[in-house]
This record gives C-alpha cells, sequence and structure tokens, in this order.
C-alpha cells in the first residue's frame, strides 16, 4: 500500500518496479514459443533499464512540477497553480515514455544491429539496416517455422523489441494515473503462446496479476498539493487505507488461489494439463481426418490437448500413428477399411504385421486421451503389447488397432514397445523383391504427368544400388534440396496434378511432402504408403510429453522385406524436427556397397533453417565435444557499464530522497490546517467526518470548553477561524487570496502553542 501522501518518489519507484515485474514474467510466456536463451538474459537487462529510465524522468518532472505549484499557491495563485500541476502531470507522463522509448531504440540497436552478436553501444545507420534486416529474417522464420523456434539472433531481437514496446505502453498507462488498464498490454506476450500452443505457464499468470493488482494501491502520481490532494481529511486517508488493504489482500488471495489450483492440477492425473483450459478459450474436440487432401491448404489445427504419455525411461517417443492410408487418386486419399480381418488381443500379445521381428528390451508408455475422437487407438510405429479397456481389435494389414466406439477424453491405456534395431546397414541388405504382403502398394495414379513424375523420380533414384538408397534420396531431395519450402498455406485448388505441380513449385506441407514422395517411390516400383497421426508433442513441464492437434502429421512409409514397413521423414526439420537415425546415414555406419553419384546425399541431423549472415563472425567449437558453440551472451565491459548506469541511477534516486527531506516546506492553507489538526490529535481531539471547515472552530472550541472547563480564548478562536476560512476559500473558492507563506507561519505557530496550552491545562 503505497498512499498519496508518501510523496512522488515512493509512488514512481512503486510503480516502476511493479511494471517491470509484471512484464519481465510475461515475457517468460513466450518461451512456449521460442526456445530458451541468452534473450530472456538481454530482455531482462533491457526492461529494468528503459523502466528505469522512465522512473527517474517522471520523478524529476513531477517534482518540478510540484515545487512550482507550491511557490504559486503561496504567492496567492491557487486555481492557476493548480491547472498548472494537472497539466504538468500529463506532460511528465509523456516525457518519461518518450525517454523510455529512445533508450529502448538504442539497445536494441546495439544489441543486435551491430555485426556480430555482442553488444556494440555506439550505433548509426549500420546498426538501423542491420536490425531491419533481422526483423525481415524473423518475419521468414515465423511464416516458415513451427512452434518452438530457435532463439536466433533475428527472433530473438523481435522477442526483446516487442517486450520492451509492451513495457512502454504498460508504463505510460500507469503513470497517466490509469493502472486499471495497464494489465491490457501484456496480452500482447501471452497471445502467441496461447493462440500456437493453447497455454501460458501458471507462474506467468500469477506473477502478472498479482504485480498488476498491487499496482493499484498505488495512489495516482498526481503533483497537486492543494485542493486535489487526498490527504485533505482524516477520513479520506482511513478510506485510502482501507481500499488499498482491500486491493493488496485481494491480490494475495488471486496469488494463492492461482499457486493452489495449479499444484493441485499438477498433482492429480485426472486434471494434468488442463491449467490453460481455465484461462483459455475452449473448442471442438479434434478429430483427425482419415483423407488427405493434396488441394487444400492446411487450415488452423487446434492447439486443444490430443492426448499426453508418459516414458519410463523419460525419453520421448517417435511419431504416434492412427491409420495408414494406401488409395491415392492423385489428388485426394480414399480410406476403405474392410470388414473382418481383425484379432482380438490381450496385453501379452505383441501386435505388429507379419515378418516384422522384434529386438531388444521394452520401452513402458503410458498414455491418457484428450480431446480427441476417432474409432483408432494412437500406438507407437514399432512393434508394441497394449493394455487397454474396452472394444477394440488388431488390423494386422494396416497395422491399426480400431474399436466400436471412438476414443473418449480421461480413458488411458498403456503401451510397452519393443525396437527393431532398424538400421542403415538391416534395410539396406533386404532385398529389393519378392514379398507377396507388397503386393497393390505400387500402384500410381492415373494423372496428366504420370510420366513426368517417374522420369523425376529416377532422375534423383533412379540409380540407387538398394530400395533402401533410393528412399533416402528421395527423402532427402524433397527435405532439403533443389529450394524445397515448408508453408502451411500452400493452396492447390484448381490444379489436375497436384504432385507435379507440388513437384514444381516447391512449396507445401506435410501432405504434399509425404503423398509425393509415397508416388515417387511407386513409380520405381517400391512399395509405399501413407501413415497418419502425431508428432511426439513436447514436454508440458510435469514429467509428461503433450500432444496438441497442432501436431497432427502425415509421412510416408516404405516397405522392406523380412523388416516390415519403416517410416522416413521428406517434410523439412521445421516442422518435423530431425531424422530418424536410421534414416540418416551420417549417424549410422558406412554403406555396404561403395557410393554411387546417385546415391542418397547424406544430411547432418541438425538442418539449419537459413544460411547464416556472412557478416557474422563464424562460431567457435568446443575441442572436448566437436560441437559448436555460438557467443550469445553480452561481453564483460557490457555487463559493467550496465552495473555502473544501475548504481548511477540509485545513487540519484538517494540523493533526491535525501534533499526532498532537507527541502524546506513551502506552507499553504492546507498543510497549516493539517499541523493544527496533527496537533489536535496529538492532544486526542478529532474531528468527525461530517464536520466541515466551517463548523470546525466551533467544534474545537466546544471541545475546550468540555476537557478543560474554560472557554477558548477569543483571540486563539479569532486565529484558528482565519485558518480555517483559509483552507476553505482554497478549497472551493473560484478565485482565493491566501496568507503569505510568511503570515501562515506566524499564524499557525501562535494557534499551535496557545492551543498546546490551553489543552494541557488542568480542568
Amino acid at each position: 500500500m503505497i498512499p498519496a501522501h508518501r510523496g512522488p518518489l515512493v509512488r514512481t519507484v512503486a510503480s516502476g518496479v511493479l511494471v517491470a515485474i509484471a512484464v519481465i514474467a510475461s515475457m517468460n510466456a513466450l518461451t512456449l514459443v521460442i526456445d530458451p536463451g541468452p534473450w530472456l538474459t538481454v530482455g531482462t537487462t533491457g526492461v529494468v533499464l528503459v523502466s528505469a529510465t522512465s522512473c527517474v524522468v517522471r520523478y524529476l518532472l513531477l517534482r518540478a512540477a510540484v515545487d512550482r505549484a507550491a511557490t504559486r499557491r503561496a504567492a496567492g495563485q491557487g486555481l492557476s497553480a493548480d491547472r498548472a500541476a494537472d497539466r504538468a502531470a500529463g506532460g511528465a507522463s509523456f516525457a518519461a515514455t518518450a525517454a523510455g522509448l529512445l533508450v529502448a531504440f538504442w539497445f536494441v540497436l546495439a544489441r543486435y544491429g551491430g555485426p556480430g552478436q555482442r553488444f556494440e553501444p555506439f550505433v548509426g545507420p549500420d546498426s538501423l539496416e542491420q536490425v531491419l534486416e533481422r526483423f525481415r529474417q524473423a518475419t521468414e522464420t515465423m511464416s516458415t517455422q513451427v512452434a518452438p523456434v530457435g532463439p536466433d539472433p533475428a527472433i530473438s531481437m523481435v522477442a526483446v523489441g516487442g517486450t520492451l514496446l509492451v513495457l512502454l505502453i504498460v508504463d505510460s498507462l500507469a503513470g497517466a494515473r490509469m493502472p486499471g488498464f495497464a494489465g491490457v498490454p501484456l496480452l500482447l506476450l501471452w497471445t502467441p503462446p496461447l493462440t500456437l500452443i493453447g497455454e501460458v505457464q501458471w507462474q506467468v499468470f500469477v506473477i502478472s496479476v498479482t504485480a498488476m493488482l498491487l499496482l493499484l494501491t498505488v495512489d495516482p502520481v498526481g503533483v497537486t498539493p492543494g485542493r486535489h490532494s487526498e490527504s485533505d481529511s482524516m477520513a479520506v486517508r482511513r478510506a485510502q487505507r482501507f481500499r488499498s488493504g482491500i486491493t493488496a489482500l485481494t491480490s494475495v488471495a488471486v496469488a494463492t488461489a492461482s499457486l493452489g489450483v495449479a499444484t493441485g492440477m499438477a498433482a492429480l492425473p485426472a486434471l494434468a494439463g488442463t491449467w490453460s483450459q481455465l484461462i483459455s478459450t475452449p473448442s471442438d474436440t479434434v478429430e483427425l481426418s482419415s483423407e488427405l487432401d493434396m488441394r487444400q491448404p492446411l487450415s488452423a489445427r487446434s492447439a486443444n490437448t490430443v492426448l499426453t504419455y508418459t516414458m519410463a525411461d523419460g525419453e520421448p517417443t517417435g511419431p504416434l500413428r492412427v491409420m495408414t492410408l494406401t488409395a491415392f487418386d492423385g489428388v485426394q486419399t480414399h480410406r476403405a477399411v474392410p470388414d473382418g480381418g481383425l484379432m482380438d488381443f490381450d496385453p501379452s500379445t505383441i501386435l505388429a504385421p507379419p515378418g516384422e521381428g522384434a529386438a531388444g528390451n521394452g520401452r513402458r508408455m503410458d498414455l491418457r486421451i484428450g480431446q480427441l475422437e476417432g474409432g483408432e487407438l494412437p500406438l507407437p510405429l514399432e512393434p508394441r503389447s497394449v493394455d487397454v479397456s474396452g472394444d477394440w481389435a488388431y488390423d494386422a494389414l494396416r497395422d491399426e488397432v480400431r474399436g466400436r466406439d471412438s476414443t473418449e477424453p480421461g480413458s488411458s491405456y498403456s503401451v510397452e514397445i519393443i525396437e527393431r534395431g532398424l538400421t542403415p546397414e538391416l534395410l539396406r541388405a533386404t532385398p529389393a523383391s519378392g514379398d507377396p504382403r507388397s503386393a497393390g502398394y505400387t500402384e500410381v495414379p492415373e494423372t496428366e504427368h504420370r510420366d513426368d513424375i517417374a522420369a523425376y523420380a529416377r532422375d534423383i533414384a533412379g540409380d540407387a544400388p538398394t530400395r533402401f538408397d533410393a528412399a533416402v534420396a528421395l527423402q532427402n531431395h524433397l527435405r532439403s534440396g533443389q529450394g524445397f519450402v515448408y508453408d502451411p498455406d500452400a493452396d492447390y485448388r484448381g490444379s489436375s496434378d497436384t504432385v507435379w505441380d507440388f513437384l514444381q513449385d516447391k512449396e507445401g506441407y506435410c501432405t504434399q511432402y509425404a503423398l509425393s514422395m509415397m508416388v515417387m517411390a511407386r513409380s520405381l516400383d517400391i512399395p509405399a504408403r501413407i501413415g497418419v497421426g502425431w508428432l511426439p508433442g513436447r514436454p508440458d513441464g510435469n514429467g509428461a510429453f503433450r500432444v496438441t492437434g497442432q501436431d497432427s502429421h502425415a509421412w510416408p512409409e516404405i516397405y522392406f522385406p523380412s523388416v516390415g514397413w519403416v517410416r522416413f521423414e521428406p517434410t523439412p526439420q521445421v516442422q518435423t524436427g530431425p531424422l530418424p537415425a536410421y534414416a540418416n546415414p551420417s549417424v549410422g555406419s558406412a554403406p555396404s556397397s561403395s557410393p554411387t553419384p546417385t546415391q542418397a546425399r547424406e544430411v547432418p541431423t541438425q538442418q539449419p533453417t537459413r544460411q547464416p549472415d556472412q557478416t557474422e563472425p563464424a562460431a567457435t567449437e568446443n575441442p572436448s565435444s566437436g560441437t559448436e558453440v555460438s557467443d550469445q551472451t553480452l561481453p564483460g565491459w557490457a555487463w559493467v557499464v550496465a552495473v555502473i548506469i544501475a548504481l548511477g541511477v540509485l545513487a540519484g534516486a538517494a540523493w533526491l530522497l535525501l534533499r526532498r527531506r532537507t527541502e524546506t516546506e513551502v506552507l499553504d492553507p492546507e498543510r497549516a490546517w493539517s499541523r493544527i489538526l496533527a496537533l489536535l490529535a496529538e492532544q486526542d481531539v478529532r474531528l468527525g467526518p461530517s464536520v466541515t471547515l466551517r463548523r470546525a472552530p466551533a467544534v474545537i472550541a466546544e471541545e475546550v470548553r468540555t476537557r478543560t472547563g474554560t472557554p477558548l480564548p477569543d483571540d486563539v478562536a479569532e486565529r484558528l477561524t482565519a485558518l480555517a476560512d483559509a483552507a476553505e476559500e482554497e478549497r472551493y473558492a473560484r478565485d482565493s487570496t491566501p496568507p503569505t507563506a510568511a503570515e501562515l507561519e506566524e499564524l499557525t505557530a501562535a494557534v499551535s502553542t496557545e492551543l498546546t496550552e490551553v489543552l494541557t491545562r488542568k480542568a
């Protein structure tokens, strides 16, 4: 609680600290869409620096306005002093925001406008050009990648710059006496994770909301010490303290309740992962379509939780497949599930198509269905045993577990995954043909450019020595070569041959990548189909992994005799993450045969999303691990400068506080009357809230008569009435000519002395 009579310094500092805390907490919400990194430290440093600048400028201007108003009031210009002070308050808020904006602009240019990634305090036109270029890179990243993205310099600059912009808006609203609206701009930092991920951390919610509620207890930093002051009377002060106390208690209650709810949801499995549903708009359940249309752009996918799962070893699994698709007419898949062919199973049954062997130890996986609607059970791709309640059966031909009823929110089941031990050597050693189970998976749709697609595939992988090398060549061509770009807004409506148009336009999403690889593989007489399901999701912070509608995905699967169906990943890494180890020969053993000129090009596990800036210094290499380590932190001298600035700000604030305490108070009628009321309160004489200034002298005289048995001397009563009249005119008269400061000092001193003598006199 910071009441108005504490002065502009305390209130300005308190307001600035609360705003900075709320903004820093809200900035951490962005870690759901941008991986944590040095940008958090940079952003926090920028918030502290900009907030300190704004607070110092605002206080200096308010302090000057208060002094000018007091001087005018002492000279008898009460009304004009009030008006000038009110205008100065608005000017102080504007000037403080402008100063903060300049510092924020300089900070972004200094941190992200240099030729490298170091802090460069001296900025110029080149710095602005570099910042604009990084902004362009950031917009490209945001349009082509899915959350969470890596904290490269461009994305980090946007996050830090956006945070500082929100800080300036919040700070200006708080400084303009509108603390009730100050919390609204914080939603700008909450919107990306709520929109893209569907959640915001409960810690962010608790800290931000608590800080904004406490901001309401800081009375507006006004500058008029006269009639607009909230210390006019003891009754107003009591009301003020009561209001601030209620607001402070409310903030504590909100923080405690939010902490309790979040802790309870984390502790209770049935409620795990539902925190964000309390502060986000719910939507319908997620239904995974069984038909993939090559023409339609990828519609906005739901952010609702499809399922959550935990792994006994703590490591995530691969994709979770729901169904497989085989029939494709060149535009859309058609899934005709045959009747029959289903087998019952129990928890001891290993569910895998015939011929798929398993090796190694099992990995336990526990799953809980969220907002998912469908007749198929999401399962990992490897052979597995399933412990699930309900009427479910296994289709060995499609490697699906189907039921008569749909999945239900809250239902759970467990899986024991048994790895097949896939390696490039194992897949290269399989025969190229001869397994009757692959029949029907090499049909190519009759389209206008069927022969062109076949020739295109032969140019890429026609001379590959093995089926595996051909599959990897097709995968890598789409994933990282020849300029293919991941674009969820790709639209092929009106196309007569969508696969061919995609291979020419080279823009699309998982559906185009998967079906195009399937068609090209089939044109090379390689059995292929499509798997549909979900990417592995990401940790939810409570030891589990959370899969949302945004993780829906499709991928091609290639058949290898004696091994079975194997997933490949042609969709770029920005959507799918690294390749499976067996599908990336660079992380496996050497090929069993010498590479040919057409053999698949090996790709790195961590594929870069863009070429590094030519002007940026090369990353340094860690000699012990062989990994690259980039310099993303502020240099030591920059921290020294930041510390010096912070110490300078603190020293300036301490000097201003000391100066304020040693200043001689310029007395006006309000302050003079407040002195008399304080003196009476010390003698246990208090005026009720209904006592007006005009009645106050009579009430005080009557109280003196009651306390002492003698009337108040006439000269004392006259001086007391003169002080009350001056205060009344100051408050309510359109124009007033109050006594000078010297006259008020003399009058107040005389009344104080005489009242003390009268009240301490024994009755």
